[in-house]
């Protein structure tokens, strides 16, 4: 449950922070009257996601309070959620933290827009939304830089495991274009059962190792 409250609250803050609200002082009373629930739970936190909690408390503390109320009141809704609601909302807190300014900049103006429009046609965007399918629901969670990797890594290889994906993805957006064309030119020569085994051992292998191997004549 203390797990999941965390994330809940991470969650939370991180919305906050699509508002670009300015940040109160580090020492002011109600950053540590916000964070003091907290103090037992971040002293056994990793000190990343420590500086993360005093760094999102400092932008609740900033909040006005009618602003505070509502997302309270969200955070109350929290436990009334299934399981798989609780994973999306994660998910996409996760997809938040690694979003570039200008996509996160593009998405505050994109929800501003959204809550100016009719309650009706507020509806009608959720419901063709959620008819979408899931893998197209997913591409929006990235930025488009990392939606042209998911892209590649489709165009290439014909499966990645769950597991192995944050790595392919990280290995194929470090490639430089004459890297990707020799890439390219190594699978054309492969069959697609062994296009798997080659990412595995580019995956192996140190970013000047990996260069090395691409720049071997085929």
């Amino acid at each position: 449950m203390i797990r999941c409250l965390l994330s809940f609250v991470l969650c939370l803050f991180a919305l906050v922070a699509l508002a670009q609200t300015p940040v109160a002082d580090e020492d002011a009373p109600a950053v540590k009257a916000a964070l003091a629930p907290f103090r037992d739970l971040m002293a056994r936190l990793p000190s990343v996601l420590r500086e993360r909690m005093v760094a999102h408390a400092r932008i609740w503390a900033a909040l006005a309070p009618e602003e505070q109320e509502r997302l309270r009141a969200n955070l109350l809704g929290w436990d009334e959620l299934g399981p798989q609601d609780k994973l999306v909302l994660r998910e996409r807190f996760e997809a938040w933290e690694h979003l570039d300014a200008a996509t996160r900049a593009a998405a505050v103006a994109a929800a501003g827009r959204y809550r100016q429009l009719p309650v009706e046609e507020q509806q009608r965007l959720r419901e063709a939304f959620a008819a979408l399918p899931a893998a197209q629901r997913q591409r929006f969670l990235f930025d488009p830089g990392t939606r042209a990797v998911i892209d590649l890594a489709d165009q290439l290889f014909p499966f990645v495991p769950v597991e192995e994906q944050g790595a392919t993805l990280a290995m194929l957006r470090g490639l430089d274009p004459d890297q990707l064309t020799a890439l390219r030119q190594a699978l054309s020569r492969l069959p697609p059962a062994r296009r798997d085994s080659y990412r595995q051992h580019l995956l192996e292998l140190d970013p000047a190792a990996r260069a090395a191997e691409l720049a071997k004549p085929r």
